[in-house]
């Protein structure tokens, strides 16, 4: 016996079931009254019509209440609902307070227009009103229906009456409770919208990152990788190299390694935006001496200076410190070659300057000075800088020289100097304050 074969559905299916004529129309009323009443005049025009209505009506109503009386009443419980959006309790108070009037005294006299009036008050109060005190407006309303009742100035109306005026609140009561849900219905649906557009966009981005970290690895990377390998195997392919040109590709390999394993890191941010890679660290002021070590090594003639007495620092603040004078490095070593150069380090109480200056004695410096084309190196020390809100400037130093030049603001992770020394320590891996080491930290002499 074979299975029955798959019906085809229909698209609109799917979709929520559709109500009844009556609800359509109760529908498509509150969603007229409603835009209406989100017009700045919506409430305005309602109110004339309605109050210029009950005016009018005072003298063929017949009751126990006297015609001005009556005209009084009508216009108190039509004309403050123009102003219920700006004082919603003070105006549906008014309006309730006269028709209650009206219902208790001289429901007679109670015109068409102040009986549309007061069921627009009650529509109103889930809407306008905090809900404990839309809930006591209902409430006595339904107390003064109640006391219409008791015969009070010959007022005694048949019980089917009473039954209709209190059956009429409580269905205001749940049209304007149906536009109230509506209403928080469609404002959590455009926060739902807005936070899929955010998910979205963010899922987007992190797509871009990772095509960026592929484009990275295959282009980047590879061309790294071969630099590493040439120049770890051109030794043995070169017989009779002299010691110096062994050293030199030594010493290029390793740089290439470097590179590779710090563009690791870059590629693990790219395609983890929220987390970075927790097992490449990142380098901090105490690398200083192995950076400083290889540029020595590499022919470049550096000395630094440090001033203050050296504090913990935030981990974002050192790298941003080791970035700045490894970027003012590089660009002296493409720019001006042979130049001496003098990386200064300032600690103070709340800040720490970094400030690299190549001197005299090598071609003019610059980005861009030597004829090769300008990076984005200080750019993005510029922004790297901005976003610890600190201060940052490059250029000509007046004298012959380039100058990169930072301002950190910190705050001190400890109550005391940073590492584990005695005071005129430096951080792990430094030297004392006072000496000066070519390639290594210390104070530069008078």
């Amino acid at each position: 016996m074979g299975s029955a074969a798959p019906r085809l559905t229909d698209p609109a299916e799917g979709a929520a079931p559709r109500t009844s004529w009556p609800g359509a129309l109760v529908e498509r009323a509150l969603a007229l009254v409603a835009a209406d009443f989100r017009r700045p005049t919506g409430p305005v025009i309602v109110a004339a019509v309605l109050a210029v209505a009950a005016v009018l009506a005072r003298s063929t109503e017949a009751g126990p209440l006297s015609p001005a009386l009556a005209g009084i009443l009508g216009f108190l419980a039509t004309a403050p609902i123009a102003v219920i959006r700006r004082f919603p309790g003070p105006a549906i108070g008014v309006v309730l307070t006269a028709s209650a009037v009206f219902v208790i005294f001289g429901r007679l006299s109670w015109s068409a227009a102040a009986v549309a009036g007061w069921l627009f008050a009650v529509a109103a109060c889930p809407v306008v009103l905090r809900p404990r005190h839309a809930v006591l407006a209902v409430a006595a309303t339904e107390v003064a229906v109640l006391l219409g009742t008791l015969d009070l100035r010959r007022n005694a109306t048949p019980w089917d009456a009473t039954a209709a005026e209190a059956l009429a609140v409580i269905a205001a009561w749940g049209a304007g409770e149906l536009l109230r849900a509506r209403r928080q219905s469609a404002i959590e649906q455009a926060a739902v919208a807005a936070q899929l557009r955010q998910l979205s966009e963010r899922d987007v981005a992190a797509r871009e990152r990772a095509s960026i970290a592929r484009e990275l690895h295959d282009v980047v990377a590879h061309h790294v990788s071969m630099i590493a390998v040439r120049a770890a195997t051109a030794p043995y392919a070169i017989t009779d190299l002299p010691d110096p040109g062994r050293a030199a590709f030594s010493e290029i390999a390793d740089e290439a390694r470097t590179a590779l394993t710090e563009l690791r890191v870059v590629l693990g941010v790219l395609r983890a935006p929220d987390g970075g890679s927790e097992t490449a660290p990142q380098p901090r002021l105490a690398d200083l001496d192995g950076l400083l070590s290889r540029m020595t090594r590499a022919g470049m003639d550096v000395t630094i200076t440090v001033t203050g007495l050296p504090g913990a620092l935030p981990a974002s603040v050192e790298l941003c410190c080791y970035r700045i004078v490894q970027e003012a490095l590089t660009n002296a070593g493409r720019h001006a070659p042979g130049s001496t150069i003098r990386v200064q380090l300032g600690y103070q109480s709340n800040a720490v300057s970094v400030r690299v200056r190549n001197c005299r004695g090598g071609p003019p410096s610059g980005p861009g000075r030597t004829g090769q084309p300008a990076g984005y190196g200080l750019t993005g020390l510029r922004e790297r800088v901005e976003t610890l809100r600190g201060e940052f400037q490059a250029g000509p130093d007046g004298r012959g020289g380039f100058s990169v030049t930072a301002l950190l603001p910190t705050v001190s992770a400890g109550t005391g100097p940073a590492g584990t020394g005695p005071a005129g320590t430096g951080p792990a891996g430094t030297v004392s304050a006072g000496t000066t080491v070519p390639g290594g930290l210390g104070d530069e002499p008078p």
